[in-house]
């Protein structure tokens, strides 16, 4: 059991790490120049999308069930968590959405969506963490 809850942990670092640096890394790649680094930097940024934060989120969310379903906890603080973590989810899928928008052409208008996903993240990680520490109903 400690060992599936280090595995949870690790991949939540990750997973929350890399939804926090994506939203910036699309909105770097978003600026036009002629010079081929920001295609190059998109072409980064899918590899850490693909790569790193797809995977720790899939490994997350996979450890965190089988921990909730081991231990059979089923209070209302985790109904709420989930909530968020599914809001999670979706802000993980809009930047895939992005990433492939960046892609296609370089529009200046995605840096204003990235900060929006990334102040949106920023609040729901906290709110995560929140409710796993106090567990306030």
């Amino acid at each position: 059991m400690p060992l599936l809850k280090l595995l949870h942990f690790m991949a939540l670092i990750g997973w929350c790490g890399a939804l926090l640096y994506l939203p910036a890394m699309i909105a770097a790649s978003a600026r036009s120049s002629d010079d081929g680094f920001y295609r190059d930097h998109a072409q980064l940024t899918r590899t850490v999308f693909n790569l790193i934060a797809t995977p720790a989120a899939l490994l997350a969310i996979g450890s965190g069930t089988v921990l909730f379903l081991r231990e059979s906890i089923f209070a209302p603080w985790l109904i709420v968590k989930l909530t968020t973590v599914a809001a999670m989810v979706l802000c993980h899928a809009l930047c895939g959405v992005l990433i492939l928008r960046i892609e296609r052409v370089a529009e200046p208008a995605l840096r204003r969506d990235c900060l929006l996903i990334g102040v949106l993240l920023s609040a729901l990680i906290g709110a995560t963490l929140w409710l796993v520490l106090a567990k306030p109903f």
